[in-house]
């Protein structure tokens, strides 16, 4: 049942459409602003105070390091009654080591800020509570998942999010019901300590801590053929001794551990890599230690329900969409949006930002999230969630059929 007080799509879309076209020189400094001061996780202090004091100066409530995470924020406005439900849209600003935004977090930010310009250019329409959440660390700090801990995320019924994706914005909305949209993800440390010997003159005297490692690298190769082929297992010797004369006392690798079924990685993936690791140090002779390196990010929930409002709204907004390709759809990263969409109804929209593709993670896509192009099409998501999260806030049947749909992916 449709609320029949509710304004038309046309009004709701000019509205927003005007307060974000407004505001297009402020977003636009703030995503160049935010590029031109890349900032590591947790370590995005200018990044949190200028999205949380743009939000601010706009009327928002905000507050700051929330859930014990300082670069963290909320922003909310009440709508017209202030009972009903909470929507929120997560804005993500931490860069990476040595290429700055080559993920465009910049923009993701860009494209929640407003977001909720457009959002609170319709609040006397709405109902219940819109929100800007500020979510640090995506980048290998787990910064949604100590907020989700803290209870940051407590509620809110939906959350909406954005993502640069190459040159193609793909909004699928027939989902099989088992169906993943990342890989969950864990990392581990595996320390071997070994006994430093002089390696020419008594090397039997040593125990060669890189021996463990390097039996670790073997060992997992043999696993590979055992595993489910969605598993990927990646890793870097970080230390494996210091002069070549000397049997290596310490040693130590980081691995990533993926795989879409979080279940299988947790229960099944980790385990295995783990008996690889004693099974390197038994016939080595060193002592093994393992130490949690990248907190345990979620596969991705999707759900269909907002993306058919996602798909719908992209005509009213001018987002130009292109048909999914054949086969599994989604990412084959890993990211803490995955422990959001486990946690509620989820939806992060991934767009195209250039006209020819462009990796992420490069020096490359840092370089292509300053362009005209990228910033108008993060512009234009921005209204698409805008309208959207309206959907969410005004028809009382959406939100329950998103959590239906959410429960029913939970038990798929």
């Amino acid at each position: 049942m449709t609320n029949s007080n509710a304004p038309a799509k046309d009004t709701l879309s000019q509205a927003s459409s005007l307060a974000i076209e407004g505001a297009r020189s402020e977003l636009v400094d703030l995503a160049l602003d935010i590029h031109a001061h890349p900032e590591l996780n947790y370590q995005e202090k200018h990044a949190a105070q200028v999205l949380s004091g743009t939000l601010e100066k706009h009327g928002f409530q905000v507050e700051r390091g929330v859930g014990g995470v300082k670069t963290a924020f909320t922003a909310s406005l009440p709508g017209q009654t202030g009972d009903g439900p909470t929507v929120a849209v997560l804005a993500e600003y931490d860069a990476l080591p040595e290429i700055g935004h080559g993920c465009g977090h910049n923009l993701i930010a860009m494209a929640a800020i407003g977001a909720g310009l457009g959002l609170k250019a319709n609040l006397g329409s709405l109902p219940g509570r819109v929100m800007v959440i500020g979510t640090p660390a995506e980048e290998g700090g787990g910064g949604k998942i100590r907020m989700l801990d803290a209870g940051v995320f407590q509620g809110v019924d939906a959350t909406l999010s954005s993502h640069p994706s190459s040159n193609r914005t793909v909004i699928p909305t027939d989902i099989p019901m088992d169906e993943s949209w990342s890989l969950a993800m864990v990392g581990y440390r595996y320390i071997f300590h070994g006994k430093a010997a002089h390696a020419a003159a008594v090397p039997h005297e040593g125990i060669n801590a890189l021996n463990g490692v390097i039996h670790l690298f073997t060992g997992i190769d043999a696993l590979r053929q055992h595993l489910r082929e969605d598993t990927r297992i990646h890793g870097v010797i970080t230390d494996g001794g210091r002069a070549p004369n000397v049997v290596p006392e310490y040693a130590a690798a980081n691995f990533m551990l993926r795989c879409r079924d979080r279940d299988y990685l947790s229960d099944v993936i980790v385990g295995r890599v783990r008996q690889a690791a004693e099974g390197a140090a038994a016939m080595t002779g060193c002592r093994l230690e393992v130490e949690e390196f990248y907190p345990f990010y979620e596969n991705v929930r999707p759900n269909a329900v907002i993306a058919e409002l996602l798909q719908n709204n992209a005509g009213f907004a001018g987002l130009k969409l292109d048909e999914p390709l054949p086969g599994r759809q989604g990412s084959a990263a890993s990211t803490d949006f995955g422990n959001v969409s486990q946690a509620m109804p989820a939806y992060e929209l991934r767009y195209a930002v250039s006209e020819q593709p462009v990796p992420s993670h490069s020096r490359e896509m840092a370089e292509t999230a300053t362009t005209q192009h990228a910033l108008d099409a993060a512009l234009t998501v921005a209204k698409t969630m805008t309208l959207t999260a309206c959907d969410l806030l005004l028809d009382p049947a959406l939100l329950p059929a998103a959590r239906k749909e959410f429960e029913e992916r939970g038990r798929a």
